[in-house]
């Protein structure tokens, strides 16, 4: 396919959480941008969300791991997901298309006042809850021209609730980038983090209220009583900002503190995709407790480097986890309750996730199969190579 002249270049502004965050809007975000201009030649320009409101940024900004952003980079003027100057940036970048990656509740309701014109517009949107939508963020769908769900559950939702019709784009990882080791690499990062002869049960969240860590750290209690060896590795910042209570006191409270070991990660600071692939090889289990993921990168990324997942039986868990082979175990719910923007939530039933803990314990060749199985499926259906023709066609199609 040829890429266009610069001349031709079709320009592309895009508002998501900040580049320089550790979030998963902000990986899709920085991938999709790249591929963008590097594939199909398009001009992006990133406008950050939040924390990050300094001067604009040229294409050509460089990451410690190597990673190039291929777009220039807007910062914010502090106000909330940049409400204040986004129609002044829309009106001075002129995109083609404007588009943007967040949770739907954010844009409501200043968004509907917007000035978008003479952009295409585009949202790509989450779904974590059951129900509907949070309350009126039907709205902001609608006034979008081109509404794109991450996952089958959320397009399912906004048309079976709100008619609402949208494209569906899962989220993607590089598997080149994520995958299992050969046995000799992974014995020697386990010494190298004093896991040796351990049964490693790996969570990668941020300590926010809808990740549920206290049900994580419980229904690991209700395992780990029952072996010696196993310990609890939690990618988590106990010191998030967004976190509803200290974590570490939970733990000691329970009597865990000498089975849980936290990576050392920060909110603030990132991890490259090469320490990440190291992390999922250390696991023999990856856990996820949450209320409901919209999409949940790391369950992607565990399943790319052929780590069993147990997630929450609820939005997305069925699509990733059991469409097209079982990967892992969706866990089964003790409750489900209503929450803000009237959504539903789920609560994990820990002695289910303790159970389905106990199940991959005791069979390796479960663990192996489900692994294998979560490869090919990151492989035929949740890789950029496979996702990014998709954005092509969604943009194609709005351009037309």
């Amino acid at each position: 396919e040829a890429v266009p002249t610069m001349s031709e270049k079709i320009k592309l502004l895009w508002l998501s959480d900040s580049c320089f965050l550790p979030t998963g809007f902000r990986n899709q975000s920085i991938t999709i941008l790249n591929e963008m201009t590097s594939r199909y030649g398009w001009e992006c320009e990133y406008l950050c969300g939040n924390a990050y409101s300094g001067q604009t940024l040229p294409p050509g900004v460089k990451f410690r791991d190597g990673t190039v952003l291929n777009f220039a980079v807007h910062g914010t003027d502090g106000s909330p997901y940049s409400q204040r100057i986004l129609q002044h940036k829309i009106k001075e970048v002129r995109p083609d298309v404007f588009g943007t990656l967040l949770d739907s509740f954010r844009l409501y309701p200043w968004f509907l006042n917007i000035d978008t014109t003479p952009a295409h517009t585009l949202f790509y949107y989450p779904s974590d809850g059951g129900g509907q939508l949070p309350m009126d963020c039907d709205k902001i769908l609608r006034k979008f021209q081109m509404p794109v769900a991450m996952s089958k559950f959320a397009q399912k939702q906004a048309l079976d609730v709100h008619g609402i019709k949208s494209e569906y784009i899962p989220h993607a990882v590089f598997p080149e980038r994520f995958f299992k080791y050969d046995e000799e690499k992974r014995k020697e990062l386990r010494r190298k983090w004093g896991l040796g002869g351990k049964f490693v049960v790996g969570v990668v969240a941020r300590h926010q209220p809808r990740k549920m860590l206290d049900i994580t750290v419980r229904a690991f209690g209700i395992f780990a009583k029952k072996h010696q060896d196993a310990v609890l590795l939690m990618h988590v910042d106990p010191n998030d900002p967004s976190g509803g209570f200290y974590l570490p006191a939970l733990i000691q409270r329970l009597g865990l503190q000498n089975r849980v070991l936290f990576t050392g990660m920060s909110v603030w600071n990132s991890w490259e995709d090469k320490d990440m692939a190291d992390l999922y090889n250390l696991m023999d289990a990856f856990l996820l407790l949450s209320t409901g993921e919209g999409w949940g990168i790391p369950i992607t990324e565990a399943m790319a480097c052929e780590v069993p997942c147990l997630v929450t039986d609820y939005t997305t868990t069925s699509e990733q986890l059991l469409d097209g082979g079982a990967c892992g175990f969706p866990v089964s719910l003790a409750a489900e309750i209503t929450g803000g923007w009237v959504v539903d939530r789920a609560i994990a039933d820990i002695n289910d996730a303790a159970g389905k803990l106990e199940a991959l314990y005791n069979d390796e060749s479960l663990r192996s199969q489900f692994g294998k199985v979560g490869r090919r499926k990151v492989l035929d259906t949740y890789c950029w190579d496979v996702v990014m023709p998709m954005w092509k066609n969604v943009f194609d199609k709005m351009l037309e």
